[in-house]
């Protein structure tokens, strides 16, 4: 009789066993911190509208979380708006003289390198250039961008030049010249202001004296132009090759 009696008690006092080591497991599992800090993937938030605050040139703490966690959506057919912002785009043998024809042909041979190869993009759909006349005589990224904006474009490029002649290479003789040349490319959204784009290239260019060179002037002048040229070439190139997303 009493081994009848002491199995139901046994067999009761397995089940609370088994019973609180269930309950022990999950109370586990509630707080392991590798679940609490799992967070499922979520898309960033696109960014549609600028968040910068023109009154006091300030970004509060909360757009700048927008910001840096959003995504810009760039349109799939581009309308540009394109700014020489260079001060001085041959700084020492065209003088910046604006009635030299050669200055002329060489600052607009700049403009179309660059403009011909951002067209390579097929994502572009049209470029413009900015005239002087709708710029103020100390542009700022707000004033450019409210020109952009009456020009209907959806990105403005800004790119400055800035190029001289190697001086430290003494050992050149009077026939020979080797010039360098710097391209800053920025390009803005125009809806949000913000800049998903920019670029520094620097480009050098070596040449000796040929016959169409009247003399050295000459010379120095078709090396800084070539120089300048091979940059922006070069930075259009990329910048192309980012529309299309493959930079």
């Amino acid at each position: 009789m009493k081994q009848i009696f002491y199995l139901p008690a046994i067999l009761l006092f397995s089940f609370s066993i088994l019973s609180c080591g269930d309950h022990l497991k999950n109370a586990s599992a509630s707080t392991d911190p590798e679940q609490e800090n799992y967070r499922p993937y979520r898309a960033p938030d696109p960014i549609l509208e600028s968040l910068f605050e023109a009154k006091d040139r300030t970004i509060s703490e909360e757009n700048i979380r927008k910001l840096l966690d959003g995504k810009l959506l760039l349109p799939d057919t581009i309308r540009i708006a394109v700014y020489n912002y260079s001060k001085a785009p041959l700084n020492r043998y065209y003088y910046g003289n604006i009635t030299d024809e050669d200055y002329l042909k060489a600052q607009q041979s700049f403009v179309d390198t660059l403009v011909k190869t951002i067209y390579k993009s097929n994502k572009v759909k049209k470029v413009t250039l900015i005239p002087a006349m709708m710029i103020t005589k100390s542009p700022n990224i707000t004033t450019m961008r409210e020109t952009a904006v009456r020009l209907q474009s959806d990105l403005l490029l800004v790119f400055s030049v800035t190029s001289d002649i190697y001086y430290k290479y003494r050992f050149f003789s009077k026939d020979e010249a080797k010039a360098y040349a710097t391209a800053e490319c920025m390009l803005m959204d125009v809806r949000t202001a913000m800049v998903p784009y920019s670029s520094i290239i620097t480009s050098d260019y070596y040449s000796k004296k040929i016959e169409a060179d009247a003399n050295l002037e000459e010379l120095r002048k078709r090396a800084e132009k070539t120089a300048i040229l091979q940059s922006l070439g070069e930075s259009g190139t990329r910048l192309s090759l980012f529309f299309d997303g493959r930079n």
